[in-house]
Order: C-alpha cells, then sequence, then structure tokens
C-alpha cells in the first residue's frame, strides 16, 4: 500500500530524484507549492539552494522519519505509480504528461 511517486530534478550535474512513498495523491500540488517557495533562487540560477528548498517543502515535518522518503542521484529513483514529472533546473521547465511547461506556467495550471 501506498501511494508511490517520484520527482526528478535535472540539473548541470545530473539528475536528483526524490521518492515519497505517499506523496503521489497530492504529487502536482505539492510540486507547484515547493516550486513556488524556490522561485526566487531558481531565477537566480542559484541551483543548491533551488533543490534544498524544493526537497525541503516537498518532505516538509517528515524529515526525522526513517521512511516514507528516498533521495537517488543519476537513477529512476524508487518505484513510480503516478505520472512521471521533471523539473529542469537549467532549462526552468517542468515536463510531465508528455508537455514541457515553464515552471511558472506549472505553478499558476496547478
Amino acid at each position: 500500500m501506498g501511494a508511490r511517486t517520484n520527482f526528478t530534478f535535472t540539473t548541470d550535474e545530473g539528475d536528483l530524484t526524490l521518492y515519497s512513498h505517499w506523496g503521489g495523491d497530492s504529487k502536482m500540488s505539492d510540486l507547484s507549492h515547493a516550486l513556488t517557495k524556490a522561485l526566487p533562487r531558481i531565477k537566480m540560477g542559484d541551483t543548491g539552494y533551488s533543490l534544498r528548498i524544493l526537497v525541503s517543502n516537498l518532505i516538509g515535518p517528515d524529515w526525522d522519519s526513517e521512511t516514507g522518503f528516498g533521495l537517488f542521484v543519476g537513477s529512476e529513483g524508487g518505484e513510480e505509480q503516478y505520472e512521471a514529472v521533471t523539473v529542469n533546473l537549467i532549462n526552468n521547465t517542468v515536463e510531465h504528461s508528455g508537455t514541457v511547461h515553464t515552471i511558472e506556467e506549472f505553478i499558476n495550471y496547478n
């Protein structure tokens, strides 16, 4: 049981994937919220801080939990039960459902 999903972030140094065991049902709204919080750093091109803000907001209060989330570098992450989504921090886009949107478009839509 679970709502397994992945959030993939593409950077100049490769991909970072955050796996969430329970985050699938609210995936797009959670990502939109996290992107809103990280947008000032994304616009500055500050990948390190952008990633930290994104991951922190997606994990929320579960930082101390032994289970629920995992981080993967350069791999596909954990099991995916929902649609794949990739945030490209090189060109500031979000890809899902076979389409590519700017981060601002994604935020406004979700």
